[in-house]
């Protein structure tokens, strides 16, 4: 997140909305007076290039996702009610296969896994045995992005940049505080398959689960599953 005193706004970082990718590109243009919030995975939040592009500063007891209660707890109350406050929504269906994606990275139980009889010579789905596993951590435990930008259920930011409009609604937050319109370099790409949309992810129960704790982004802002 971003805390922004230069350019008076608060970035508040929702999860696998691409909020990495603009953290970086707008703490290029931060003063150092103003507060970033640092990053792990480092081979992940490099660019194209493997170059190391985001810049932190002053983030002491601020963290990368902190809900927008705690930012308005850990600030000036003229900050919080002056200051231009936004953040980034996502599809939830597609949200949550970018969020399986992510965790399966680190965690073997997620991925897919030839057994003996695949390696003598039965055909192996990995897709089938990847959405068989998606499907079981659908119904786990998650979390949602509500406590980014909600308090007490009520939107709490200026303005909801949409993932799926991404390049043209960070260009209207450049324009709202002021600095010269940013290219989003592409970070943490790559984890997913290619070959399949979100929706084949997904069957009844699965797609029923996300609509269900998902129900504050669907009635906020309209999200359907098969929109693009």
């Amino acid at each position: 997140m971003i805390i922004s005193h230069t350019h008076k706004y608060i970035f508040l970082k929702s999860l696998k909305t691409a909020g990495t990718s603009v953290e970086a590109a707008l703490s290029k243009h931060c003063g150092a007076n103003d507060m970033v919030t640092p990053l792990g995975d480092y081979w992940f939040n490099r660019d194209e290039r493997g170059e190391w592009i985001h810049s932190a500063m002053n983030s002491e007891g601020f963290y990368q996702h902190d809900s927008a209660v705690d930012v308005k707890r850990k600030v000036d109350p003229e900050v919080w009610e002056t200051y231009f406050k936004f953040s980034i929504a996502r599809n939830p269906w597609d949200r949550v296969v970018s969020l399986f994606s992510w965790e399966a990275r680190n965690r073997p139980e997620l991925k897919p896994v030839r057994k003996l009889h695949h390696k003598l010579g039965v055909a192996f789905d990995e897709f089938a045995e990847t959405a068989r596993l998606f499907r079981a951590f659908v119904a786990g435990e998650w979390s949602t992005n509500d406590h980014i930008y909600l308090i007490d259920g009520r939107l709490c930011v200026d303005y909801v940049i949409r993932y799926e409009a991404l390049s043209d609604d960070i260009g209207e937050v450049c324009r709202r505080v002021g600095i010269p319109s940013v290219d989003l370099p592409r970070l943490k790409a790559g984890l997913r398959q290619k070959d399949h949309p979100y929706t084949d992810y997904y069957d009844e129960a699965s797609r029923a689960t996300v609509a269900q704790r998902h129900h504050r982004d669907i009635e906020l802002f309209g999200y359907r599953c098969g929109d693009a």
